[in-house]
């Protein structure tokens, strides 16, 4: 084989190579955006839900404004629908950035970015149900048996509400903890995960995998 023959022939591998390369990098962006996709509709979900919330709660503080506790645990579960609504959107914000035109690296520093939103969001959005079940009873019971549970049983009320502080700061003291340290645990990274949503952890894995490969 002469010296045009070996040129020819590796300009036919190079771009062999750069026709699979392409191939490899469609693929993972493809996988990276349908994991996003649902990421959204788990968010679509969540809307729906914090929607119904509202319009459940409000009607029922409304009409029981007159008693301080009723109207207490109404208007929790009301502001927390509404901070769920807040949170939804912003996230929807985040995830209009992400273009997957884009370089690797600009989408998943972006992605990064939804990330710790939405494990900060889930944190200060889960934590309060630590308290939030109390007024949830409360208003339950009033509602379908017509009990009123602090009437009844103060004390009950009380007792669940400073347990329930407790594990708040409980947890707020592990997630401190944690924060800045290399987590090595399956148990405490399956739960990190479950923060930011498995969806999202798979786009970021696609896109880390097609860094690595477009490095090699």
């Amino acid at each position: 084989m002469d010296l045009d023959e070996m040129k020819q022939t590796w300009a036919t591998m190079d771009a062999r190579l750069d026709v699979l390369e392409a191939a490899i990098s469609r693929d993972r962006l493809a996988r990276s955006r349908a994991a996003l996709r649902w990421t959204s509709l788990g968010d679509l979900g969540e809307l729906i839900v914090a929607i119904l919330l509202v319009a459940v709660v409000a009607p029922f503080w409304i009409r029981h404004r007159a008693v301080p506790h009723l109207l207490i645990a109404g208007l929790a579960l009301h502001v927390y629908g509404i901070a769920v609504i807040w949170s939804v959107a912003v996230r929807v914000l985040l995830v209009g950035r992400i273009y997957y035109t884009k370089p690797v690296l600009v989408i998943q520093q972006r992605l990064a970015a939804l990330r710790r939103f939405r494990i900060r969001a889930s944190l200060a959005l889960g934590l309060p149900w630590w308290i939030l079940w109390v007024p949830c009873t409360m208003i339950a019971a009033y509602a379908w048996c017509g009990i009123d549970l602090y009437a009844e049983s103060p004390a009950w009320v009380l007792m669940s509400l400073g347990v329930g502080a407790i594990g708040i700061i409980g947890c707020l003291v592990l997630a401190r903890w944690l924060a800045g340290r290399e987590i090595t645990s399956p148990m405490l990274t399956r739960w990190v995960d479950s923060l930011a949503g498995r969806g999202l952890r798979r786009a970021s894995e696609e896109l880390d995998e097609l860094a690595a490969f477009s490095k090699s």
